[in-house]
């Protein structure tokens, strides 16, 4: 197994998370991915739905009343607000359950086991392949929400297909086919990221930095292709002192137009119209 590089050097110190027998997970959990649409957004959407909802507990008490039942539950569904107010509730669980059974089927992660360095790949409930820390070759993944991780591996695990790996420095792994594992949403959070973080460490691969000083990064690099984009179509001189100052950016860009709208003098240096 390859001596771990240190992490300290790259930023935070990771915190993944892992499973119930210890394993790191690369990627986000089931949990992770289901409670904030869980609690957020399918409330929202049952809040919007809630007279469907409301309709249809209204047209069952109407039809138990009928039956001759009129029991604590009809009674309590009377008022107008309470049957919105559970049809909403109703729709929520409904959607939940609908939104929980396609994401557990199709989750996939990897599951890191640092202490025996195996690595499993699961696709929602079944392990699809497996490998172990000295087959892979490399560990890359998108620090932001909507990206994946890349995982190759030399040679085929238990489950694969093709030639075993041979030992780490054996001719066999060199020329034996290279499987990669696809990780969606590797930046979903911190701890997501984190997964992947360990891994290349203890890969002897070099560890990505914490995801929160990536996505700055990131955006810091957005705003800066930005405000070059937009000094070249004015023809305004770009200084590097840009790409950190708003405000110095911001000025003279106002400025240029300015001159270029015939409401300021010229400098040296400045477009012309």
């Amino acid at each position: 197994m390859t001596d771990p590089r240190p992490l300290e050097s790259a930023g935070a110190v990771p915190a993944p998370r892992r499973t119930r027998s210890g394993a790191v997970i690369v990627g986000p959990s089931v949990r992770s991915r289901y409670v904030p649409g869980a609690l957020i957004g399918l409330p929202l959407v049952s809040l919007l739905l809630s007279p469907f909802g409301g309709a249809a507990l209204q047209q069952w008490r109407s039809t138990r009343l009928r039956g001759g039942h009129d029991g604590l539950l009809e009674q309590l569904l009377a008022p107008a607000w309470a049957q919105l107010l559970l049809g909403a509730l109703a729709l929520w669980l409904l959607f939940a359950l609908w939104a929980l059974v396609p994401l557990v089927l199709t989750h996939r992660v990897v599951l890191f086991d640092d202490r025996t360095g195996t690595l499993a790949l699961r696709r929602g409930l079944r392990i699809t392949d497996r490998g172990t820390l000295g087959q892979v070759r490399y560990a890359t993944g998108d620090a932001e929400r909507g990206g994946m991780a890349l995982i190759g591996l030399h040679g085929a695990g238990p489950l694969g297909d093709g030639p075993a790996g041979a030992g780490p420095s054996g001719d066999a792994e060199d020329e034996a086919p290279l499987r990669q594992w696809v990780v969606p949403e590797s930046g979903w959070d911190d701890a997501a990221f984190d997964g992947l973080r360990v891994l290349q460490a203890a890969a002897g691969l070099r560890p990505a930095p914490s995801r929160g000083l990536v996505v700055q990064e990131l955006r810091r690099a957005r705003r800066e292709r930005k405000r070059r984009e937009l000094a070249e179509r004015l023809g305004m001189p770009w200084q590097e002192e840009y790409a950190e100052d708003d405000a110095a950016f911001q000025a003279e860009f106002d400025r240029v137009r300015r001159v270029l709208g015939g409401k300021e003098p010229r400098r040296d240096g400045d477009p012309g119209p």
